[in-house]
């Protein structure tokens, strides 16, 4: 595996490649690696001759310093991580390498003040604006994105319909424990017992969506997801609620929808979705 800190190496290299018409995955992560990002190389792997990943932690899609500062950091297990799962190249640029001081932010205009964006302002700002920079320097032919940050995944297909219409989003199912969590980085900062305490809460909540009838609409069944909240022991929720698959709206029932929900555990934002 290479590991590659700067563009202009990542560019000769990547050139060589691209001359001879060798398709090329990229996987972008903000490094924590755990067996979800596992998944996406597996199957960059599979569809490519070679496999980009990136560890970058974007200051600019974080809402406080705080955050950033306080977001899971182990670099020798991603390099290891890299290694085991076949890697070709990392790379592993500084923010000086990305960003100019006056660094104009792209502004998002899908799927806004709602779910995740209306609780973060600016995030997906933040995000699109540094996936406009990596698309450009390393000019993958296909881009991988998991299925738990389902409103990010959405947001980013629109953008690259957009602006990068040769790029492949290729969207991988939540990689999950066991006990059905889905695999994240922030899972690290849990105790035992707020782990303990999120599985029942999943469990639960998949019980109630099991409970429902799938003819039931998004709006009716939002009053019982409400209902369902009151009764659970949860410090602090965001949201808890039925949007339809595709547009992200209230419209259809829930045989077309999504549960999506963002608790705090502590001062840990946990998020999910499940398919109905």
């Amino acid at each position: 595996m290479l590991i590659i800190k700067d563009i202009s190496n990542l560019q000769s290299y990547l050139n060589a490649y691209q001359n001879r018409k060798y398709s090329i995955g990229y996987v972008p992560t903000m490094g924590a690696l755990h067996k979800g990002h596992g998944e996406l190389i597996k199957q960059s792997k599979k569809d490519n001759h070679k496999t980009i990943v990136s560890i970058f932690i974007n200051e600019k899609q974080f809402s406080s310093k705080e955050d950033f500062e306080n977001y899971p950091r182990n670099k020798g297990f991603d390099y290891d991580f890299c290694i085991d799962n076949e890697v070709d190249i990392l790379f592993e640029p500084s923010s000086e390498e990305i960003f100019n001081n006056d660094e104009k932010i792209i502004k998002n205009k899908n799927f806004k003040d709602m779910l995740c964006d209306k609780f973060r302002k600016g995030h997906f700002d933040g995000v699109i604006t540094v996936l406009d920079k990596f698309f450009s320097i390393i000019k993958s032919n296909k881009v991988y994105f998991g299925e738990k940050d389902y409103q990010q995944l959405k947001i980013i297909e629109k953008f690259i319909e957009e602006k990068y219409k040769s790029l492949d989003l290729i969207s991988i199912q939540t990689k999950r424990h066991e006990e059905g969590i889905a695999y994240s980085s922030r899972n690290e900062k849990l105790s035992k017992k707020q782990t303990q305490d999120f599985i029942s809460f999943h469990i639960q909540t998949k019980n109630f969506i099991s409970s429902l009838e799938k003819s039931l609409d998004i709006e009716n069944a939002n009053l019982k997801a409400n209902e369902f909240m009151t009764s659970q022991d949860v410090e602090k929720f965001e949201y808890f609620e039925f949007r339809n698959n595709t547009d992200l709206s209230f419209i259809g029932s829930i045989s077309e929808a999504r549960l999506f929900y963002a608790i705090y555990k502590g001062k840990v934002r946990l998020i999910d979705n499940l398919k109905v």
